[in-house]
C-alpha cells in the first residue's frame, strides 16, 4: 500500500444509490426509477485534497454544453479521482471486485453515471469537511 504525506479518509459507500428506470428529459428527472444501493457495506479511501485542475474541470462539467469540452473535463476528472481515491472495496453490478482505483483513470470510465457522481459528491464533501476542521483547529491554536 502507498504511503502518503497526509492521512487518508475512509468513506462508507452504503448510501450510493443507482436508479433503474429513471427518465430524464431536457435535464429534468421526469421519473425517479427504482433505487438500488449497490455499494452497501463498501467503502472508498480518499486523499482529502482537490487540485486546481479538478476544480476547473468540475466547473466546466457543471456549466458547459459543448461535447468536446465535457469530454476533456471528464478525462481530467477521472485522472484526478485516480490520484485521490487510493483504495476501495467496490464491486460491479455482478458483485465482482473492481480494479484498484489508484493511478487508474480508466476504472472510473467503466462506472455507472450515478456511481461517478456519488464519488465526486462524497469525496468533495469529505474534503471540504476536512478543510473546515483544519481551519477551526488552526484558528484555535493561533
Amino acid at each position: 500500500m502507498n504511503k502518503f504525506k497526509i492521512p487518508t479518509l475512509k468513506i462508507d459507500s452504503s448510501d450510493c444509490v443507482i436508479h433503474v428506470g429513471q427518465v430524464i428529459k431536457d435535464g429534468e428527472i421526469i421519473k425517479t426509477g427504482e433505487p438500488h444501493k449497490i455499494h452497501e457495506n463498501e467503502w472508498v479511501e480518499v486523499l482529502p485534497v482537490l487540485t486546481i485542475e479538478e476544480t476547473l474541470a468540475l466547473g466546466i462539467f457543471r456549466t458547459s454544453r459543448v461535447e468536446t469540452e465535457l469530454g476533456k473535463a471528464m478525462e481530467s476528472i477521472c485522472k484526478s479521482l485516480s490520484k485521490r481515491i487510493v483504495n476501495w472495496n467496490w464491486t460491479d453490478i455482478k458483485g465482482e471486485e473492481l480494479e484498484s482505483p489508484y493511478d487508474n483513470p480508466q476504472v472510473f470510465k467503466k462506472l455507472l453515471n450515478e456511481e461517478l457522481l456519488w464519488l465526486l459528491t462524497a469525496t468533495i464533501t469529505e474534503t471540504k469537511e476536512e478543510e473546515k476542521k483544519e481551519s477551526r483547529l488552526s484558528q484555535t491554536t493561533s
